[in-house]
């Protein structure tokens, strides 16, 4: 064989095995992940709360929201707000309405793909 082809064939092997040592230590790390959490708090006085619900929907429909849960808590929102946030709990599954209360025993459930 001729050098270049002796390099042609080094190159490729080089690249072949870069890509499978890249394919298995990637699918490890993507198991190590952990999961994110968004908190929102509703506030009686947050007029802007239906802005804020609107922007998280938009990250949540294109897709660059990487939070997991989204957890909006209540601090004495009024019965509008937490209407909204109902609504918004039920449009997307990952989004939660609690209390200040049960904030400790929501972060200790176990956390589910």
């Amino acid at each position: 064989m001729k050098t270049p082809e002796m390099i042609a064939i080094i190159v490729v092997a080089v690249i072949a095995a870069a890509e499978l040592i890249c394919l298995f230590i990637c699918s490890k790390q993507r198991g190590k992940s952990y999961p994110l959490c968004t908190v929102l708090p509703v506030f009686p006085d947050d007029t802007e709360l239906s802005e804020r619900l609107e922007y998280l929907s938009s990250l949540i429909e294109d897709g660059s929201l990487i939070a997991d849960t989204i957890l909006l808590i209540d601090y004495g929102g009024s019965a509008e707000q937490l209407q909204l946030c109902s609504e918004f709990c039920d449009r997307y599954h990952s989004a939660e309405l609690i209390s200040p209360e049960d904030i400790e025993a929501y972060l200790k459930k176990p956390y589910k793909k």
